[in-house]
Parts: structure tokens; C-alpha cells; sequence
């Protein structure tokens, strides 16, 4: 199982990252195709209000530090077959990753167009899912999410929890995520790890990805370029 994550990018030329995730051993549970899946809930830690100066802090820490402790979150859109299922996701070749927020309808949209487009390159598969939380509150909450569900319903993409998306809970959603992984894409050869808000030549990264000896994902990898600052020693 591969995980890759792209850092940077420089004169549309790759600068990244590869992690390597080793076989974990564990074995993949059944898969559940219900589209509304309910795990495991977590209640709010209200001992963290006795922190001192917690009311002074802003709300989305305020939020982080009373739920920190929690690891899982009902999944509101889930994506059972994005990758064919679980014995069958070796067909992706490479799985686009992409955090967003809920907000973010038109960043979506330019990357469904251009370089995040699910296509066959090369004679290879790249599938695309973006993993998005909720956010604001009463009606404007419920409005949000509602169009998050009917551009899902549209373009099967996208991956939802019932958590606050904030910055605070970027490592969280990747978490969440890895978990998700191993249920559904478990053979998917690679992943590129990135957010909505950056360029990937991703016809490079494929071309890139079939000139390695090891491109089914199998080998620990590190690769990238060393960047020079101007002015530095």
C-alpha cells in the first residue's frame, strides 16, 4: 500500500514527498455499501472549558481541544466503490487525495476539469476523491451540507464526516481518511496526498510513476529535489 504526499511545486516541475505505508498485516474488514454509515460517536470532552482563558479562544480551537480526543466521526458521503472495491482497487493506479472545505464548490470544480480529472492516462487509472468536513452551524450548516450532497450525488467524489473542518483538523481528516483506505482502495498502487488549492502536472506524475522499477507501490520511497533559497547560507 503506497502513500504519497506532494509538497511542492516549482515551474509546473514535481518537487515531492513518498511515504511509504508498509503492509500493515491487518486484515480488510467487509466492505459496507450503505451510503450513510454510522461509526463509532464521540462526546465532548467539557472538562477542556476549564482550561484557563479557553472562552477568550478563538471558537474553532475551542471546538478542537473539546473533541481532541475523538478518532472517529459518522461518515456522511461515502464512496464504497470508488476504487471497484476492496479486492479490485489494484486497477487504480493513482488516487488523488485532495482535503477541501466544505465551502469550496468552485475549487472543486476547476480541479474536476483540468489536472484532478478522473481519466485513463497512459493505460492507467487515476480516480479522484476529495475529503471535505462540515462547518458554520443551524440553518447555514444544513444548507452546506445539502449542496455538498447534491454535488456528490453529481460527481461521486467526494468523502464527508460529521466533523468541524477546520485547520485544527487536518491531521484528524487524514486519519479518518487512512482508515476509510483500508477498508476500500486497500491494492490502489499510489496516492498523492494534496489540498484544493494548489497545480499538479499529473501526467508527469504518472509518467513518472511508470519509469520506476518498483511502480506497483510495493517499495519504501523518497524522492524529490533540494529547493536553494536566495540570500540563504
Amino acid at each position: 500500500m503506497g502513500f504519497y504526499v506532494y509538497l511542492d511545486f516549482v515551474d509546473h516541475e514535481i518537487l515531492h514527498l513518498f511515504v511509504k505505508l508498509g503492509d500493515s498485516g491487518v486484515s480488510t474488514p467487509a466492505q459496507n455499501t450503505s451510503p450513510l454509515i454510522a461509526l463509532h460517536g464521540c462526546k465532548q470532552n467539557m472538562s477542556a472549558a476549564s482550561i484557563q482563558s479557553f472562552s477568550s479562544l478563538p471558537e474553532h480551537m475551542q471546538d478542537f481541544l473539546y473533541y481532541q480526543h475523538c478518532r472517529h466521526f459518522p461518515l456522511l458521503l461515502d464512496l464504497p466503490n470508488k476504487c471497484g472495491g476492496a479486492d479490485r482497487s489494484s486497477e487504480v493506479f493513482l488516487l488523488l487525495v485532495i482535503k477541501s472545505g466544505p465551502e469550496n464548490h468552485e475549487h472543486r470544480e476547476m480541479l474536476r476539469k483540468t489536472w484532478a480529472k478522473e481519466r485513463l492516462q497512459s493505460g492507467v487509472w487515476i480516480r479522484l476523491i476529495f475529503l471535505v468536513g462540515t462547518t458554520g452551524s443551524g440553518f447555514e450548516r444544513k444548507r452546506l451540507n445539502k449542496v455538498v450532497e447534491l454535488e456528490h450525488s453529481q460527481y461521486k467524489d467526494i468523502l464527508q464526516w460529521d466533523f468541524t473542518d477546520t485547520f485544527c483538523n487536518l491531521t484528524l481528516k487524514q486519519v479518518i481518511f487512512l482508515e476509510w483506505f483500508e477498508r476500500n482502495c486497500p491494492k490502489a498502487r499510489f496516492l498523492l496526498d494534496g489540498d484544493d488549492d494548489v497545480f499538479v502536472n499529473t501526467n508527469n506524475v504518472v509518467k513518472y510513476l511508470q519509469s520506476l522499477k518498483d511502480k506497483d507501490g510495493s517499495k519504501h520511497l523518497f524522492a524529490g529535489r533540494q529547493v536553494w533559497v536566495v540570500g540563504a547560507s
